[in-house]
């Protein structure tokens, strides 16, 4: 083949094969643009409100402080003043004479060192002087040593003119008396309660007057126990006669401090046997002098008594047993009552006070107020049965 035939021949090839490449394709060609979608409408914005200008921080209130209630200053209160203790019976008395020996003592034990004074104001058996004490200004400048009869006859029914037993504020006694106290048989009668009962009579003791020694006789009596009491003998020697002439069962007299001397011979033969007692428990010294073993009951295991009939012997054995009663008007401040009741309790075992009581022949024995307030409040709701109960025991029917 000639050189010319083999050119026409590349070039036709050459031809072909750029159509073939055109028809292929080749690259991407460009794209022709589509016409561009509508734009979406944008969404209506939500106003949003403009932020506030902070505000300075409020300071909160501070929560309000109570007033504090300055300490009572008893010292400052009471010096200077002069403090007075009304005695309701004449001079020379019991009442006058313990009162006498408290206002030596107790300046020394109220703060503030105030003078004290005793006025005797005698009527009435002590009611002047109380309701005198009681209508005071309550500041504690007034006392009053008051005789039991006054919360007695309250807790009876009577009304005391002048004096509210249940508002009074109380101090204390100086001759709280709990000694033990019993009633005792003759021998040759019998010599335990369960005798006494089994005799089918009632044994027959006596004393002065109601109340006193005779709480826990009248007691078994009243309930409708063997027991007869009987009143107005003159004292201790004209009772303990009528023992000894068997004219008397029984008598309350059994420590050997009121026998011994005049009946010595009452150790010997063992005369007397405790029955019952009340208040303390008979000492193990007298028991044997009595020749007696074992325990002896209180007069509330041999009556079983009620709960009213309790209540009933225990205001009257206390009121009783708390005579001269140092008393404040009521409404007085508790801070003064605590003064006055402190120092009443340390001038009772002051050396020089106790010394002086002795010289007196004072016995000295402190009365505790709450137990007598204890005792006032519950006779306040007694029963009408409970104020019978309490009248015959007390003397006051």
């Amino acid at each position: 083949m000639s050189w010319a035939k083999r050119i026409s021949g590349l070039l036709v090839l050459g031809a072909a094969f750029l159509m073939v490449l055109t028809a292929c394709g080749g690259e991407d060609p460009t794209p022709t643009p589509k016409p561009a979608a509508p734009a979406a409408a944008a969404p209506t914005a939500t106003p949003v409100p403009p932020t506030p200008t902070p505000k300075p921080a409020e300071k909160e209130a501070p929560a309000p402080t109570a007033t504090p209630v300055p300490a009572f200053d008893a010292e400052s209160y009471f010096k200077g003043k002069t403090v007075k203790i009304i005695v309701g019976f004449s001079p020379g008395g019991g009442y006058d004479t313990y009162a006498r020996l408290i206002a030596a003592t107790i300046s020394e034990y109220i703060p503030g060192k105030p003078r004290v004074i005793v006025q005797n104001l005698p009527g009435g058996g002590g009611l002047r002087g109380l309701q005198t004490a009681m209508a005071a200004k309550p500041d504690g400048l007034t006392a009053v040593t008051m005789a039991n009869r006054w919360p007695a006859r309250e807790a009876a029914g009577e009304d005391v003119k002048g004096f509210d037993p249940y508002t009074a504020e109380y101090i204390g006694t100086p001759s709280y008396t709990n000694k033990w106290t019993a009633l005792c048989v003759r021998s040759d009668v019998a010599t335990n309660w369960e005798e006494v009962v089994a005799l089918g009579r009632p044994i027959v003791t006596g004393t002065s007057a109601p109340g006193g020694d005779m709480i826990g006789g009248e007691f078994v009596s009243s309930i409708g126990l063997p027991v007869k009491v009987i009143y107005g003998y003159e004292g201790t020697s004209e009772v303990l006669a009528a023992v000894d002439r068997k004219e008397l069962d029984a008598t309350t007299r059994c420590p050997g401090e009121f026998w011994l001397s005049l009946y010595p011979e009452w150790e010997e033969k063992k005369m007397l046997k405790p029955l019952f007692y009340w208040k303390d428990p008979i000492p193990e010294a007298e028991l044997t002098r009595m020749g007696v073993t074992g325990n002896v009951p209180h007069v509330f295991d041999i009556t079983k008594a009620t709960a009213e009939q309790q209540a009933a012997f225990n205001l009257a054995e206390k009121l009783e047993s708390m005579t001269r009663m140092y008393t404040l008007p009521p409404e007085t401040p508790k801070d003064i009552v605590n003064t006055w009741r402190t120092a009443f309790k340390a001038t009772l075992t002051d050396a020089k006070f106790v010394e002086r009581a002795s010289q007196l022949e004072r016995e000295i024995n402190y009365g505790d107020p709450e137990d007598f307030v204890k005792a006032v409040q519950a006779g306040k709701g007694l029963s009408t049965e409970g104020r019978d109960l309490f009248k015959a025991l007390y003397g006051l029917k």
